[in-house]
């Protein structure tokens, strides 16, 4: 009867969905991230060591006189590059070939020079999948000779998702393979937050996403559309065994627990909450801003994991207060001092707020000898 079925689809012009549901299983939730400029992807890479120094390519221009460093952009395949330090320029061949001397070649100036490193701007590369070119958008870090630094992934593929009458954007930045997986970024942005003030977690690429009380399979593919290039993602609903978290974060906005490849996104965690079961670690926690702060807190991390067993209650205290900490050790005549801003459960937080950063004084007796400021966090 299915082939039936399928033969007929056919004949109707119909095309079978990527993500057609199973038999007796919830229909996916389909959406469609286009691209966008998006948060940073960092991508090290050192091409100065022996083990990976890039030789010359098959064919290249001729360059007597000049500083030459040679390496590859991890797209798939490898995009060749070769910087000629003496003129401040980089070469890309964006075919993925390896000869600099025919095809298409684009040619690029650095932007600037620290002292330290240069900067190439907007570089545009691509990766080759199942007969798709998937576009992205770079900028490339590198000291002023060789070619060691970094890539910043600066495009990326947004969308969003309206669940129990809040809208949610996802924004998924690849790492320039051409596939996701959990070597990418997930932004979740509350779009319409009630008191207006916007929230965001950025996490791996999970396998299974809780957001809103839902428990989510998310799978992910690039398509090829009118415009280009687009990223499809399927969120189909899964039940899996639940436990209970009973919550104490006062100040705590949102929160996100981390289990391999599986996020929870818990928005104003109060109280007790139904969760899926299994061994979590604090991935974010996000607290109430007050109105003269600039950047605010930021979650550093939690060292304890929490353990949700199915149809049992786990507790957790996570926010405000918060206190100042300072640990200090000595080695002969020098103090060494670590700060630490400590929130109720033992999570430590970093303020980048530099009007009021964090000092010390020490005195013996009524004299003081020393004081000074510690740096951010």
């Amino acid at each position: 009867m299915r082939k039936l079925l399928l033969w007929a689809a056919l004949l109707s012009g119909a095309t079978p969905s990527a993500w057609a549901a199973e038999p007796d299983q919830p229909s996916p939730r389909i959406l469609t991230l286009r691209p966008v400029g998006a948060r940073e992807l960092r991508i090290e890479f050192n091409y100065n060591f022996r083990d990976t120094i890039v030789p010359p390519f098959e064919k290249e221009p001729a360059f007597e006189g000049k500083e030459i460093a040679r390496g590859l952009i991890p797209t798939v395949p490898p995009t060749p590059l070769v910087r000629n330090i003496t003129d401040r320029e980089l070469y890309l061949k964006p075919d993925h070939g390896r000869d600099f001397t025919a095809g298409p070649l684009a040619t690029y100036k650095s932007q600037c020079d620290d002292g330290a490193h240069v900067y190439f701007q907007n570089l545009r590369v691509s990766s080759e999948r199942e007969s798709l070119a998937i576009p992205y958008t770079v900028d490339l870090y590198t000291y002023q000779h060789g070619c060691g630094g970094w890539f910043m992934v600066r495009s990326g593929w947004t969308g969003s998702l309206d669940l129990d009458g809040r809208s949610w954007r996802l924004t998924i930045v690849d790492n320039l393979d051409g596939r996701i997986d959990a070597a990418d970024r997930l932004f979740l942005e509350d779009r319409r937050p009630a008191d207006g003030m916007s929230v965001s977690h950025e996490c791996p690429v999970p396998q299974t996403l809780f957001l809103g009380g839902h428990c989510f399979r998310l799978d992910c593919a690039y398509k090829a559309v009118e415009t280009g290039v687009a990223l499809e993602a399927a969120l189909t609903e899964i039940q899996l065994p639940m436990g209970e978290l009973k919550m104490e974060a006062n100040g705590c906005r949102s929160l996100s627990l981390c289990e391999e490849r599986r996020i929870l996104f818990l928005d104003k965690p109060e109280g007790t909450i139904a969760v899926p079961a299994g061994r979590y670690r604090v991935d974010n926690c996000v607290l109430n801003s007050e109105p003269d702060q600039q950047l605010g807190l930021t979650f550093a991390r939690y060292d304890r994991e929490i353990s949700v067993q199915p149809g049992q209650a786990t507790f957790l205290r996570l926010g405000l207060p918060l206190r100042n900490t300072v640990a200090v050790t000595r080695d002969r005549n020098r103090l060494h001092l670590t700060y630490q801003l400590v929130g109720a459960g033992g999570e430590v937080y970093r303020d980048l707020d530099v009007r009021n950063r964090p000092f010390f004084r020490i005195y013996k007796g009524p004299l003081r000898i020393a004081g000074g400021t510690f740096g951010f966090g």
